[in-house]
């Protein structure tokens, strides 16, 4: 599993196990390493280095304290992502392929910033998809049961008419 984490700028972060040893995979660049659980701890084992490090899931944070320093690290959820992205266009878009299986609004309707207005699935999970702003629908170019791809526009919006 592949997620990418917030410190001063995003980073993907990957680790791949297998028995005591891994690979934590950081934008691409492999570093090998080993592990083994130590109390409540991790041990891990770079370059002859070996160090605890501590870790506890929140709901989208995760704390990390090693290396004498802690973190608090920000899970980005790619459907967060994506609706971040689609702040500067007019489209609630497509986190990831899938199919189309509700849509709320209709062209005309009025929706504000961050409304449910689909609801997509993907590899047998349901995702929401939020408008990125506040705007009135122009078209919903995805009909129901249909796939798209990544990024496909899903919801287009307009701007609302000033003094609306």
């Amino acid at each position: 599993m592949s997620v990418q984490i917030a410190l001063d700028e995003p980073r993907e972060v990957r680790v791949t196990r297998s028995g005591d040893t891994a690979t934590v995979w950081i934008d691409g660049v492999a570093v090998p390493a080993s592990t083994r659980p130590d109390g409540g701890a991790t041990e891990i084992t770079v370059d002859e280095r070996r160090e605890k490090i501590w870790v506890v899931a929140g709901r989208d944070t995760v704390f990390v304290h090693a290396f004498d320093r802690a973190w608090a690290l920000e899970v980005v959820d790619p459907v967060e992502a994506s609706l971040r992205a689609g702040q500067s266009v007019d489209a609630a878009t497509a986190p990831m392929p899938g199919v189309l299986v509700a849509v709320s609004v209709a062209a005309g309707d009025e929706v504000t910033d961050g409304q449910v207005v689909a609801v997509i699935e993907s590899m047998k999970m349901q995702t929401e998809i939020r408008a990125p702003r506040a705007g009135v629908v122009e078209r919903v170019p995805v009909a129901v049961g249909e796939s798209f791809g990544q990024g496909a526009p899903l919801i287009v919006l307009v701007a609302l008419e000033e003094g609306e």
